[in-house]
């Protein structure tokens, strides 16, 4: 698969679907987690205001590419650059109307937040929902996915 182009549109759920797997397939060792998301850590805590439980794979696997995760449970500490490259490699999935985008969305609204208010991006993926919390912010993750 090419790298995203600002042409290069997604505009349908056959090619959405068919950029995921090319992705997965291109990332060596890449296992889908049972949830993910990114949040943001300030004033001592960790808050994160979208969670994805077994679904959403097409943005795990480009976060996850930015990150250089393949697998297991792991947290990671994002900086604004690379939160800057999962939109833009996500982006192309814009231009499918049959999904709301939710990760693109607060991907977004993260970037703005952070720019606004600081706070440091936090990256969680949870290879299964039985491992123990890799860390502090894996276990804010948790109690999001809770919530």
């Amino acid at each position: 698969m090419r790298g995203n182009t600002v042409a290069e549109q997604w505009a349908t759920k056959e090619r959405i679907i068919r950029a995921r797997e090319e992705l997965e397939a291109a990332h060596t060792g890449w296992r889908r987690p049972a949830a993910y998301g990114i949040g943001v850590e300030r004033d001592g805590g960790t808050v994160f205001g979208l969670t994805n439980v077994a679904g959403n794979y097409l943005p795990a696997v480009i976060l996850g590419r930015t990150l250089g995760h393949v697998s297991g449970t792991a947290t990671y500490r994002m900086t604004v650059e690379q939160l800057d490259a999962a939109i833009t490699g996500l982006a192309p999935a814009e231009a499918c109307p049959d999904f709301q985008h939710p990760n693109l969305h607060h991907w977004r609204d993260l970037r703005a937040e952070v720019a606004e208010k600081g706070g440091r991006l936090v990256a969680v993926f949870v290879g299964d929902l039985a491992d123990a919390p890799a860390d502090g912010h894996d276990a804010a993750f948790r109690a999001a996915l809770d919530r």
